[in-house]
C-alpha cells in the first residue's frame, strides 16, 4: 500500500493513529513538498494538524520532527527561488511549525533555546523567501507568506521572545507586505495580520514605535516603473485595509486607526488606462 493508499484509510478512520505511527509520520514529513495537492495538503497536512497537537506522539518524537521541518532540505530548501516546485517543500515544513507550538502551549516540552533557533529559522525564511504565489491551478497551494503569517502568530505569542523579537517581526512584515513583485490575491494580507494583533496584545512595543512603522507604508520607496509601483500600492492598501478592519473588530489599539485613514491617504494612486 503507497502513502496515499495509507492516508485515505487513516481519513475514513477519522484520523486514528495506527501501530508504527511515527515511521508512517516520518515518510508523511519527507514527501511534504510533495507537488499532488491531494497528498501533501488533504492528506499529509490534514493528518499531522491531527496528530502533532494531540497525544499521539511522544517528545522525542516531536523534537525529531522539528528538527527535520526546519533543516536544509525543508524549511530551507533552495530558498530564495520562485516559480519552482520547491516553494511546496518550504511552505508546508513551516506549516508544520504552528502545530508544534500549539502542542508546546498545551503541554510545554521545547526549550527557550528551541523557541529561539525555532524564530531565527522562521524569520531567516520570511526575510529569504521571494516564491508569492497563492494558489496554483495546477498544483494547489503553494501559499508561503499565509503560512509563515501562521508561524509568526504562534511564535509572537511566545513569552521567549522580547521586544527586539517582536519589532524584527514588525519589520520582516513591512518588507512582506510592500513587495513589487506580484499583487496578493489570496488571503496573504489578512494572515498577516494575525501575528501584528499578537504583538499588540503584548504591549511591549510603544505606541511611538507603532505609529512610526504604520506611517512607513506612506513614505515607501517607490518603484519607478509602472508595473512594480502599481503591484506594491496595491499590497500596502490592501493590508492597511485589512489592518484598520481588524483592529476596530478587535477593539484593540483603536487610536493606531487615525494613523491608518491618514497613511492611507498618503499612499499615492497609480493610474492606468
Amino acid at each position: 500500500m503507497n502513502l496515499k493508499e495509507k492516508l485515505f484509510l487513516i481519513k475514513e478512520n477519522d484520523y486514528q493513529a495506527p501501530a508504527g505511527v511515527f515511521s508512517l509520520v516520518q515518510e508523511m514529513i519527507s514527501h511534504i513538498g510533495s507537488v499532488d495537492a491531494e497528498l501533501r495538503d488533504d492528506l499529509i497536512y490534514t493528518t499531522l494538524s491531527h496528530w502533532i497537537p494531540g497525544n499521539i506522539l511522544a517528545v522525542n518524537e516531536l523534537e525529531h520532527i522539528l528538527s527535520i521541518v526546519m533543516d536544509d532540505n525543508h524549511l530551507l530548501y533552495r530558498l530564495g527561488e520562485s516559480n519552482t516546485d520547491s516553494v511546496f517543500t518550504r511552505s508546508f515544513s513551516m506549516l508544520v511549525i504552528p502545530l508544534l507550538l500549539a502542542r508546546h502551549n498545551e503541554s510545554p516540552f521545547l526549550s527557550s533555546e528551541q523557541i529561539h533557533q525555532i524564530k531565527m529559522n522562521v524569520f531567516y525564511n520570511v526575510q529569504q523567501e521571494r516564491d508569492y504565489r497563492g494558489y496554483d491551478e495546477d498544483k494547489g497551494w503553494a501559499h508561503a507568506i499565509a503560512h509563515a503569517a501562521d508561524a509568526l502568530d504562534d511564535l509572537a505569542q511566545c513569552p521567549e521572545l522580547d521586544k527586539k523579537d517582536l519589532s524584527t517581526m514588525l519589520d520582516l512584515i513591512y518588507e512582506k507586505m510592500t513587495i513589487t513583485d506580484r499583487v496578493y490575491s489570496d488571503g496573504e494580507d489578512e494572515r498577516m495580520i494575525r501575528p501584528i494583533i499578537q504583538i499588540l496584545n503584548r504591549k511591549m512595543i510603544s505606541r511611538t514605535e507603532l505609529e512610526e512603522w504604520i506611517q512607513r507604508f506612506g513614505t515607501v520607496e517607490k518603484s519607478p516603473e509602472f508595473l512594480p509601483a502599481f503591484r506594491q500600492k496595491n499590497n500596502i492598501k490592501n493590508f492597511l485595509k485589512s489592518l484598520y478592519f481588524r483592529i476596530k473588530f478587535y477593539e484593540t489599539d483603536g487610536d493606531l486607526c487615525p494613523i491608518i485613514e491618514r497613511t492611507l491617504y498618503q499612499v499615492e494612486p497609480v493610474y492606468y488606462s
